[in-house]
Parts: structure tokens; sequence; C-alpha cells
């Protein structure tokens, strides 16, 4: 007895006090640590203590602020260098205890930096009451396809024609003749071109053919009448855009025949400005944008679902002793073998290249539409290796003798996968659904390298990636720690309740 507890207090010693030992290193420790720095806004770069501070500020503020006393005053002192050619206060390099130490007797004094100061529960207001980048919550994105300054496009869609523009366009409003009379079909192009009398190219190509060109009349001055003639145009003012043609034609002593074009030039431009001011004020178009709470939410639910029932699909066909299956195991474990950036990198190209020279269609990793569902798509194809194999040891687990008797009992295919297969898979479901959401909610190197900061505007930023910006290219640390803080609660809560609903189902079985 005495040496069964002598072993017991052994391999407690051995064991366990090492492991609590590290659990609280590498995970309280910075635990604590990152509650204290979500708490404040600092930048990630300014410390505690200044490392220089201008002579005044520092003695009023830190030094003589009356709340240290003289050893610790001293001990300031000894760390801290006064620099008579900028007038200012310069810290000496420190680390470890004498750091901890100094930053304990400033924050005596009350000093903090700008960007490192104690804001309270500031962080979480901002993420729980909306008062953050618009980028984070769901909303909708208003694109302008096309802007006044723009030059008419010779070639549109027929789809962005019909489905843009005269959606929203009453078929017998002014803006929808005006558009119509600019725009005929073109079969051969499957789009809607721009009618030569309305291409500004061709109405302002003869000002180039005039007498004088490059003699008496600049080019420049040609640029400067077309430059003219296309502001004033956009003001639809008539005026102002005749009385630049006939300055232009009589300064320059034009013929009463080359007079008259430019001056018919001016109202052909007014009408051009006129088709711009419409498609510029039709042409918009919104799209719903998930923001990163909605776009966390849709990967963690579709690439959860995704590579359950397709490993376990897989685990299914394989158990059936098909011939080759070592082979297939291994061909369907490979993506998982693969460097996250490496599948990144093969997809990304897949997309950009291959897949709009196949269909015609030139958009996709940057369609807001798909771009969400190919990402859902990648993270399938790649993890559901790793769990088919999970799923598959679960299945040749099984007694074979319990589906046997069920068959003699006469059970059907479907009837022994209910109530036999299923139940008692229930463990590997378990930690298979457990893993499957705690890495789709920590999703990173995979959406970064396909998409990278591009994601905001197609809504395609998870939790962690919109973290990682924050900190670093926003240098919010602060903030991005207090989403950290979130986005754990959330984890521990979301897999607490799925491990505590598996672990009953276990207990039913």
């Amino acid at each position: 007895m005495v040496e069964a507890k002598s072993r017991k207090a052994f391999y407690f010693t051995a064991f366990i006090i090492p492991c609590l030992v590290l659990y609280l290193i590498f995970f309280i420790t910075p635990f604590f640590r990152g509650v204290g720095i979500s708490l404040t806004n600092w930048d990630g770069l300014t410390p505690k203590t200044p490392i220089i501070l201008e002579k005044n500020e520092f003695e009023s503020k830190i030094l003589y602020s009356g709340k240290i006393n003289q050893k610790e005053r001293n001990y300031i002192q000894s760390i801290y260098e006064y620099d008579s050619t900028d007038n200012s206060y310069k810290r000496k390099s420190v680390g470890g205890s004498t750091r901890r130490k100094l930053e304990r007797i400033v924050g005596k004094t009350g000093y903090a930096p700008e960007r490192n100061k104690f804001v309270g529960l500031e962080n979480y207001k901002k993420i729980f009451t909306g008062k953050i980048d618009k980028d984070f919550y769901p909303h909708i994105n208003r694109i302008e396809k096309f802007t006044e300054s723009s030059e008419l496009p010779r070639l549109i869609q027929k789809k962005d024609f019909q489905n843009e523009i005269l959606k929203g366009i009453a078929k017998d409003s002014s803006d929808y003749e005006i558009l119509t009379e600019a725009y005929k079909f073109d079969e051969k192009t499957n789009a809607y071109k721009l009618e030569p009398s309305y291409d500004e190219f061709v109405l302002t190509g003869f000002l180039w053919d005039l007498p004088g060109i490059g003699a008496s009349i600049s080019e420049s001055e040609v640029d400067s009448l077309i430059r003219s003639l296309k502001t004033f145009g956009l003001k639809q003012n008539a005026y102002d855009i005749h009385s630049v043609a006939i300055d232009f034609a009589n300064e320059n002593g034009l013929s009463d025949k080359d007079k008259t074009e430019v001056i018919e030039l001016s109202n052909e431009i007014l009408k051009v400005s006129n088709i711009k001011k419409v498609l510029a004020k039709n042409w918009i178009v919104t799209q719903r944008n998930m923001g990163v709470i909605g776009f966390t939410m849709f990967f963690a639910v579709f690439s959860v679902i995704g590579i359950n029932v397709l490993a376990f699909g897989l685990a299914l066909a394989l158990d059936t002793g098909i011939r080759g299956q070592k082979i297939l195991r291994t061909i369907f474990f490979l993506p998982n073998v693969l460097s996250m950036i490496i599948v990144a990198l093969i997809w990304s190209m897949l997309f950009v290249q291959l897949l709009p020279a196949i269909t015609g269609i030139e958009k996709w990793i940057s369609d807001s539409n798909k771009t969400p569902w190919l990402l859902v798509l990648v993270a399938v194809w790649q993890g559901c290796g790793y769990y088919m194999i999970v799923y598959l040891a679960g299945l040749q687990n099984i007694p074979t003798e319990v589906i046997e008797a069920a068959k003699i009992d006469g059970a059907t295919g479907w009837q022994r996968f209910r109530y036999i297969t299923l139940p008692l898979m229930i463990p590997s479901l378990t930690i298979s659904l457990f893993l499957t959401i705690a890495n789709a909610l920590k999703s990173f190197d995979l959406i970064y390298a396909m998409i990278g900061p591009t994601g905001y505007a197609t809504g395609t930023v998870p939790f962690v990636l919109d973290i990682y910006f924050d900190a670093f290219s926003l240098k919010q640390a602060g903030l991005a720690t207090a989403k950290a803080m979130v986005l754990f609660v959330v984890i521990v809560i979301v897999t607490g309740i799925q491990l505590y609903v598996m672990k009953r189902k276990e207990v039913e079985a």
C-alpha cells in the first residue's frame, strides 16, 4: 500500500507537475497578459515607459510628480540620461527585472504614453456596439462601375447592361431612351456596342487633321480644347461649351467649314456627357458583404459540414473492401500532407488562369458571390483526407458480429447504418466535429495566401485574419487582442456545447 502511494506521488511529481508548470507558462500567463492588453489602446510598439521624453514633461509628469519617493526617483535617474542637445531625457536599454521594476515605478506616477493607455472596456464596447470598422459586421457595398470622369466604354457585356444598368430604369423614361440609342446589341460579341457617333475618340479625331496643327496650332492647344469641352459638357452648360469652341476657331483663324465642325463637335460632346451622367447615375451595383463575422460563421458552418460529410462518405466507401483501397486512401489523404500555402498557390493558379481560360468567366477569386464558396471548396478538399482516416478507424472498430447478426435478423442496409453504424461512430464524430469547428474558427493561412487584404472587398476575411490586420497593419494591438479574447470565448462555448451534446449521444447510444 505504501509502495503504491509512493509510486503515485512519484508519477505526479515526474509528469503532472512539469505539465502544470508548462501550462502555466505557455497558456495561463499569456492569457492574462492578453486580457491586460485588451484593456488598452496599445499600438503594439509603444513601451509603457518612454524611450525619449522632453525635459519639462519628464520632470513634471514622472520625476517630480509627487507620487514616488526619493529612492524610486534615484532609480529612474539611473536609467534615464539628460541630453542637453535636444533638451530631453533618454532611456538606456533595459530588460527583464529592470524593465518590470521601471514600469512599476513609472506606473505609480500615473504617466502613460498616448498609444499605451488603459481604456478599460472601450475595445469590447466597440466590438459589441458596432462602433468599429464597417467591414467587421455584415453590410451592403455600393460599387460605382462608372463615373462621369471615365471614357464611355465601347463594349458593355449583355448581362451587365441588362441586369445592372437597365434593370432599375423605366422603359418610358428619357434615361432609358438615351442609353438604348447610344448602345446597340452586337450578336457577334454578345455585348452592347457604343455607336460611333457617340465615341469621343471618333468625334475628336478630325481636330488633329485641321490645317496648322503642329505649326500655328500646337498639340497642347488641341488637348486643352478637348479637356475644356468635356469639362463644360459634364456641367451641361451649352453657352460655355459653345463659347470655348467659337474662341478656339476665332483665335486660330479656322475656315468657316472647320469653325462649323468645331461648334458641332461641342454639341456632340454635350450629348456624350449626358450619356455619361445617365450611365454614372444608373451603373451602381449594390453587393451584400458578409463582413468578418458573417464570413467566419459561413466558412465554419459549410466547411465543417463539407469536410465531415465527405470524409464520412469516403470512409464508408473504403470500408466496403473495394479494390485498390490502399491506393485510394493515399490519394485522398495526400492533400492533407501538403503545406496549406502550397495548396493555396495551386488553387489560386487554377482560379486565376485555368478556369477563366476554360469557362470564359474572368472573375472567380475576386467575385463576392463565388469567392466564399471557392474557399470552402479548397478547405474541404484539403481537410477531408485526415478525417477520413479518423472515421475509417472508427468503422473498423465496429464488431463484425453485430453487423452479421443484424443481417441475419433481416435488417436492411439503411437500418444497419441508422441503428448500428451511426451510434457506434459517435465517438469518432465527436472528435472530428470538435477539431473541424475549432480549426474553421481559427482559419488563417489558407485564406491569407489566397485572398490577402483584398478580402475585405469581397467579404472573405475571417476573424483571425482580421485580428492579424488590426495588430500588424493598423497598429491596433489592444483592439486586436480584445477580438482575440472574444474569439477564444466563442470557441470555448461552441466546442463546449458540441462536446456536451455529443457525449450525451454517446451515453444514449
